[in-house]
C-alpha cells in the first residue's frame, strides 16, 4: 500500500486494516505469541522447567512488540490523516 490513507481518517471500511500491509509485522508477531504460548503452556504441562522460562518470555517480549508495531502504525496513520486536514462530510438536514 502507499502513504496515503482513504478519504476518511484511518481506515474507510472495515477489514481495511488487516490488507494494510504496514499491519502484517504486527499480526505475525500476536500469532507467533499465541503459538510461543501454547508451547509455553505444553511444556509447563510437561514438566520441562527450564522451557518454561524462555517460553514466558518469548511469548511476553512477542505480544508486547506486537501491540507496540501496531500502535506505531497507528500514529503513522494519525499523523497522515492530520496532515490532510479534516475530513469534510455532508451535513445531515435538520427536521
Amino acid at each position: 500500500m502507499s502513504d496515503t490513507t482513504s478519504g476518511q481518517q484511518y481506515h474507510a471500511k472495515p477489514g481495511e486494516s488487516l490488507a494494510d500491509i504496514y499491519n502484517m509485522p504486527g499480526i505475525v508477531l500476536f500469532i507467533a505469541g499465541v503459538v510461543s504460548l501454547a508451547s509455553t503452556l505444553t511444556a509447563a504441562g510437561d514438566g520441562f522447567t527450564r522451557w518454561v522460562a524462555v517460553g514466558a518470555t518469548v511469548t511476553a517480549l512477542c505480544f508486547i512488540s506486537s501491540v507496540a508495531v501496531f500502535w506505531l502504525e497507528h500514529e503513522r496513520l494519525r499523523r497522515l490523516a492530520q496532515r490532510r486536514g479534516p475530513v469534510r462530510t455532508e451535513q445531515q438536514p435538520r427536521d
